[in-house]
């Protein structure tokens, strides 16, 4: 190979690493992480795994083969308008998607501008299942849809 030859690839290579290492890497959410989503904070604390609910005086048994999967969410509007979180499904590290569990919440949250609220999600699932990503959904005038893993 000629010098200039030379010269040229190894240009080319160090053009390339500078290119690769200043591209910002995503980093997907993980829960106890702190995510801001449409000017609303979402913090999702690690699930919670129980047996049985109990909802003001009526007790709820998930039953033989099930659980109850339940994510403490802390929210806080800081946009100038109202938001409304949805929380959506988790999915299980099979892909297999369960919904929020309709007898303990409906899964909307309204939130009015500057406040905050924190909510408890309850999804049955069954025992052998590892949940793994929780999906939501911030309405107002557009959607924004979020996944957070739930796995450290």
């Amino acid at each position: 190979m000629k010098k200039w030859e030379v010269a040229v690839l190894i240009g080319f290579f160090a053009v390339f690493i500078i290119l690769f290492f200043s591209v910002e890497q995503h980093r997907q959410p993980k829960v106890g992480d702190f995510v801001m989503n449409d000017n609303v904070s979402i913090l999702v604390y690690s699930p919670v795994v129980k047996d049985s609910l109990s909802i003001g005086s009526k007790k709820y048994e998930a039953g033989a083969g099930w659980k109850f999967v339940i994510l403490d969410i802390n929210l806080v509007n800081m946009a100038k308008e109202n938001r409304t979180f949805y929380a959506g499904r988790i999915e299980d590290e099979d892909g297999m998607v369960y919904f929020n569990y309709q007898h303990y919440y409906k899964g909307y949250t309204k939130l009015s501008p500057g406040k905050g609220r924190s909510i408890d999600v309850a999804y049955k699932m069954p025992t052998n299942a590892v949940p793994e990503k929780f999906h939501y959904t911030i309405l107002n005038s557009d959607s924004w849809y979020g996944e957070i893993l739930l796995k450290r």
